[in-house]
């Protein structure tokens, strides 16, 4: 084998091992975010329990009861309330004092009337789902009172405990408001960790087509390999919407710095992105051995040097192909993937200056740091710290939905099918277990809690089962090794668990569950109530409640889930037309608003929103289709997967479709940045009419297969395209048209497959490839 042969397999440089877990570490919490709750977790709640200690010593209460009741303000407050603003934060702390001690004194004076604390429970838990929509602070103490009710139930207490419990409450909540003021997240150094999480993500990118590249040869390897290059950038594509997100979500002034960092996000991760995808390409479509060891080289000089080193991959990757028998056909789809690689590079290499000019300016303390993006506005929309799924999307489907009429919401849809769960669990479990119905009640709750399709809810059912069971096994084992005889110990333990379960709350949900458990079986011995039938009957009563739960959200305001699928289709069919307007300087949102003035005409329209407003931000945009992509693929999960494919199989060429529209998106986003400054009439022509074949499209798809209204029509543009590509030959904004049409022949082809599939009547020649050579 020749020398370079074995040069060009040089492997990338390996990172320290605390370097990879550190990085590993910052990919899986962007910012640090969930890893800064639980410290205070770890925090607050041993403050709790010594003032809760202290304050049941000082008035003659169990010790053990201090503890217990100091804990849980604590815990929960830390849990629920996230707030940027620490201020906010303390005021938020200190409000749910009142509907934490009031319903726990309910609970207590209920307790000889059974029927009415049951009742109570399900109004209760009513409340703690509707209240979602009427804002942070009546979802506090909606939450935070449910979490008080359910204390007095679990601890038989006389009535005259309620005032010394009460100053409990208030010493834990005023700790903890300390604790987290004490605590407070620094702005820039979380953005400095998102930033370096952001780049492990495109560093696992590179390696993973690093690793492609190499194992081309081998065909078991190969398709191991691009699986793996396939889950590292369905990951970064992640962390990369997250990210734009939470800088959103953070609150700065929409300044130059604010825009640099959103264009720095989608910029690099474009890069990245198109790097895994063009050596996906060269493997996928049999590039000879040798342009493939060029760009593992290329590929190689980023992973070991940085992306500081990209022009000099670039220079390599070029140089290396260009002495290859395929360099011979400079229009060949071998030699464009090469060409687009070694661009990649240099861009890469420009955003990295670019990040670290920005890190330069950016302000050192958390106030400066806080102000760079509230104005801001990205399409993005985090729920739980990652970007939403089936939310928005089940929002509109029951905004439109067949229960419009009702005035239903998302929340108080689940905020009914909790009070019917619950109604209907209550008997059941006092059957089973009646001092401990109330854990068939938390099964109801924990399953709706933070979920909107069936899907998610088995899902979060078999997560808790696993972890009540890995939890019950490790707890037993704790009662019946350590007991009561060391507390100190425990209350350690106890911390360290809540503190790991609040990390795992937001990811990993099972592990939450396990470390509940094992605090529960310490709870439980200390109390003098642990047996080792405990946790089996716990396991029952969770698991009747999860399938209660489960069978009422599909009995009760059903939503069909075929609906929901076309809900988001038609979402990212509305993002896409408005990339596709955004191409050529039209806003959709301003259009949408100008044809609410009778008797104006569309080009009108489209002229006075060119003339009076600033061109679109093709990055924003794309990013909006990433963003409806991800709420597709949140929906299209099905609960089984036939092996005929089933459903499955349509809803996946549907996904491939879209997904290659929103690709084609990213990619004109990423060369063009903004728009051409005038685009000739007939690639305006072709956006306008690609834009209505598309909303007719999407209303189709939505009315459904069975709706008595016309086919859609889809109109091809290959023609226009063509003439507009002519007509911008020798201008200065030529190469920028032949991008953008390039851009709309492919988004164009993509989706008239879709139209088709949905038996629309397709007109015009097929796709046509003159844009398409012009912008190669």
């Amino acid at each position: 084998m020749p020398r370079t042969d074995t040069t060009n397999r040089t492997a990338p440089r390996r990172r320290t091992r605390s370097r990879r877990l550190a990085d590993a570490a910052l990919a899986l919490d962007p910012g640090l975010v969930k890893t800064d709750g639980a410290l205070r977790t770890l925090v607050a709640v041993p403050a709790g329990m010594a003032v809760g200690y202290a304050v049941a010593t000082a008035f003659g209460l169990p010790a053990i009861l201090g503890v217990m009741i100091g804990a849980m303000p604590a815990f929960i407050t830390c849990l629920v309330i996230v707030d940027p603003s620490t201020g906010r934060t303390a005021a938020r702390t200190g409000a749910v004092l009142v509907p934490f001690v009031v319903a726990l004194a309910g609970s207590i004076a209920l307790q000889p009337f059974r029927l009415l604390e049951l009742v109570l429970i399900v109004v209760l838990l009513f409340l703690q789902f509707a209240a979602a929509a009427w804002g942070a602070w009546a979802a506090d103490a909606a939450i935070v009172g449910f979490a008080g009710y359910l204390c007095g139930l679990l601890l038989p207490l006389p009535e005259t405990s309620v005032v010394p419990l009460g100053l409990v409450v208030a010493a834990s909540l005023a700790a903890t408001i300390l604790v987290r003021l004490v605590l407070r997240p620094d702005a820039h150094r979380a953005l400095l960790r998102t930033r370096r999480g952001f780049v492990a993500r495109g560093s696992a990118v590179l390696e993973a087509a690093a690793a492609v590249l190499a194992s081309a040869d081998d065909p078991a390897a190969r398709r191991r390999t691009l699986r793996r290059l396939r889950r590292s950038r369905d990951r970064y594509h992640e962390i990369a919407l997250t990210v734009d997100g939470m800088l959103a979500a953070s609150g700065m002034d929409a300044d130059t710095t604010a825009e640099e960092l959103h264009r720095l996000v989608f910029d690099t991760h474009f890069a990245v992105d198109e790097l895994g995808r063009g050596a996906g390409a060269l493997v996928e479509h049999g590039a000879p051995s040798d342009v493939r060891h060029a760009a593992l080289r290329a590929v190689t000089i980023v992973l070991r040097h940085g992306g500081g080193h990209g022009e000099d991959a670039a220079r390599t990757l070029l140089a290396r192909y260009g002495i290859t028998a395929s360099a011979d056909d400079p229009g060949s789809r071998t030699s464009a993937v090469v060409r687009r690689m070694a661009a990649e590079f240099t861009d890469l290499q420009d955003a990295g200056l670019r990040w670290r000019e920005l890190r330069d300016e950016l302000p050192r303390r958390g106030d400066g740091v806080a102000a760079l993006a509230s104005p801001f506005v990205t399409p993005v929309v985090l729920a739980g710290g990652r970007p939403a799924g089936a939310v928005p999307v089940l929002a509109d489907t029951v905004a439109d939905g067949p229960w419009r009429r009702w005035r239903l919401s998302v929340s108080l849809r689940t905020a009914v099918h909790a009070a019917i769960a619950v109604a209907i669990v209550e008997p059941l479990a006092l059957l089973l277990d009646g001092p401990r119905f109330y854990w068939g009640v938390i099964g109801v709750m924990i399953v709706l809690a933070g979920t909107n399709t069936t899907h998610e809810r088995v899902r979060k059912g078999l997560h808790r089962a696993v972890g009540t069971v890995v939890g019950g096994a490790v707890g037993i084992v704790l009662v019946h090794v350590v007991g009561t005889a060391h507390p100190w110990f425990t209350l350690v333990l106890v911390c360290v668990l809540l503190a790991v379960g609040t990390y795992g709350f937001g990811g990993v949900y099972s592990v939450w569950v396990a470390c509940l458990v094992v605090v529960l079986c310490q709870v439980y011995a200390f109390s003098g109530s642990f047996t080792d039938s405990l946790i089996p009957i716990r396991l029952a009563e969770n698991l009747l409640g999860a399938a209660v739960a489960v069978l009422v959200s599909a009995v009760v305001f059903p939503i069909a889930t075929r609906a929901v699928i076309r809900r988001a289709v038609r979402g990212q069919l509305t993002a896409v037309r408005a990339f596709v307007l955004a191409l050529v300087g039209v806003d959709a949102d301003a259009e949408a608003d100008a044809t609410d003035g009778a008797g104006v005409s569309r080009a009108s329209r489209s002229a006075d929103t060119a003339t009076d407003a600033p061109a679109p931000d093709l990055r924003a945009r794309s990013r909006a289709v990433d963003a409806a992509t991800y709420q597709l693929d949140a929906v299209l999960r099905p609960m089984v997967r036939f092996p005929t494919g089933g459903p499955a199989r349509a809803d996946a060429r549907t996904r491939t479709s879209l997904q290659a529209a929103a690709t084609f998106a990213r990619e004109a986003a990423g060369r063009l940045g903004s728009p051409p400054q005038d685009p000739p009439a007939a690639l305006a022509g072709a956006a306008h009419r690609l834009a209505a074949s598309i909303a007719d499209l999407a209303d189709g798809i939505v009315a459904g297969p069975r709706s008595a209204a016309p086919a859609p029509v889809w109109a091809r543009i290959g023609d226009q395209l063509d003439t507009a590509v002519a007509a911008a030959a020798g201008g200065p904004d030529q190469q920028t048209v032949e991008v953008a049409a390039h851009a709309l022949g492919r988004i164009d082809e993509a989706l008239a497959l879709l139209a088709d599939r949905h038996r629309a009547t397709v007109l015009g020649e097929t796709a046509t490839r003159s844009a398409a050579t012009g912008a190669r």
